[in-house]
């Protein structure tokens, strides 16, 4: 269990959301607006209070729903700012009934559907999707172990004369790793890349790939001289995919899952948006706290305007 949560798991209630979240539990606990507030507050500060301003310990309640003030500055902390939820153009409530959609729904839910389902525009729908998005990027501390197969693949469309690995500028790359289970797949991740150098291959290796894990790659030479700093990283001919069904498979799911529930996504956004995969896909064997785990990020994430994220995209 998370020291993070253990606060929050001597509430009935709450646990009761943590551990049964169907969609009826989610509406009887987060009933109203404050219910929401309250939450976050046990979130926010869940290791004690300390004032912003003066780092006072001492508070009073302040004017907005579990907002704190400081007993000695008297400066007014609301549970939303500081946080990834600052400066909503919508209730509370409706952004954790939007975090349930996106988290939760078999395939997640774009942000077109969200702004009709909620009544909001459009581009604010999109701003807060891609705020949630900044909360499922990888903690990057628990790489992949055991048997781990890799692999890259293409994201555009399909021009003529141009197979294998081109050089198209209409295509996006992308190198993919799964843990390989008896067939099966692990957990996974995947990170856009320039070419298929050595260079660009790398960083998925040292970011999310134990050194001393048996990693499965094709023949490509690009991954030869990775061999240095991963000693049991071994190479067999593809072919055509067949050495790597289960790697296939979980590429064409992503593939499908992108244009079936987005449709289309620029180069520059693809990266959040596989990462919002491999969040959902990480923790299918944990359904039922994937919404907690969601929210504890929003709360611990700094505030960011869309400007911002637009700036990290380029």
């Amino acid at each position: 269990m998370s020291i993070l949560f253990c606060r929050l798991y001597s509430n009935p209630e709450t646990m009761r959301i943590l551990k049964e979240l169907d969609r009826q539990v989610f509406k009887d606990r987060f009933t109203s607006k404050e219910a929401c507030y309250e939450f976050l507050a046990e979130l926010k500060w869940r290791e004690g209070y300390s004032c912003k301003r003066c780092e006072s310990s001492l508070y009073i309640k302040g004017k907005q729903p579990a907002s704190r003030r400081c007993s000695k500055c008297g400066y007014d902390e609301s549970t939303t700012s500081n946080t990834l939820f600052h400066k909503l153009k919508f209730g509370i409530d409706k952004a954790f009934e939007m975090l349930y959609e996106i988290a939760t729904s078999k395939k997640g839910a774009n942000s077109i559907w969200l702004a009709e389902h909620f009544g909001v525009n459009q581009k604010t729908a999109w701003s807060f999707r891609q705020k949630v998005q900044l909360a499922m990027k990888s903690s990057e501390q628990y790489p992949l172990e055991d048997e781990v197969h890799v692999d890259e693949f293409e994201i555009g469309t399909p021009q003529t004369g141009e197979q294998g690995r081109s050089k198209s500028d209409k295509k996006v790359r992308v190198v993919i790793a799964f843990e390989h289970r008896n067939g099966k797949s692990g957990r996974g991740y995947a990170k856009v890349i320039e070419d298929y150098s050595s260079k660009s291959l790398k960083p998925i290796f040292d970011v999310h790939i134990k050194n001393d894990a048996q990693v499965l790659a094709d023949g490509w030479s690009g991954y030869t001289p990775l061999k240095e700093d991963y000693p049991n990283l071994k190479q067999t001919l593809s072919d055509k995919g067949k050495n790597f069904k289960m790697l296939h498979i979980q590429i064409r799911n992503f593939k499908n899952w992108l244009r079936g529930v987005h449709s289309y996504c620029n180069k520059e956004y693809l990266q959040k948006y596989i990462d919002e995969y491999f969040f959902r896909f990480n923790r299918r064997s944990h359904r039922k706290s994937i919404l907690d785990k969601i929210i504890e990020r929003c709360v611990l994430h700094e505030p960011m305007t869309i400007n911002d994220i637009k700036i990290l995209a380029t």
